[in-house]
């Protein structure tokens, strides 16, 4: 039997808001946005296939927003879900993810 990890695999944020998440084998995600982030990182034939240059960020854990339906604003902020966006509004930082550029990582 499959169980939900109380962290998100990608991002680390803990999965208060579970109505968001993904549950893909032994990995948990709190959104599909982290899910799909964590797709984008292999290149297949085309290693431009998951880029989202034009894509918004999530405030908090910096990944590509690509299903805004779980997306969550705070003013001019937009976080991938309603994990991130609690964790972001209670200051709890994700070290070195938000601050990330595109193609820096």
């Amino acid at each position: 039997m499959i169980s939900a990890q109380s962290n998100c695999a990608q991002c680390g944020v803990e999965i208060v808001d579970p109505t968001t998440r993904v549950v893909r084998t032994s990995q948990t995600f709190c959104c599909p946005n982290c899910s799909a982030a964590m797709d984008a990182t292999g290149s297949g034939s085309d290693p431009k296939a998951m880029h989202h240059d034009e894509a918004l960020r999530c405030e908090h854990c910096g990944v590509p927003i690509v299903h805004e339906a779980t997306m969550e604003t705070r003013g001019n902020e937009a976080y991938c879900c309603a994990n991130c966006a609690r964790a972001g509004s209670m200051g709890l930082g994700t070290p070195g993810l938000a601050d990330t550029t595109p193609g820096s990582a």
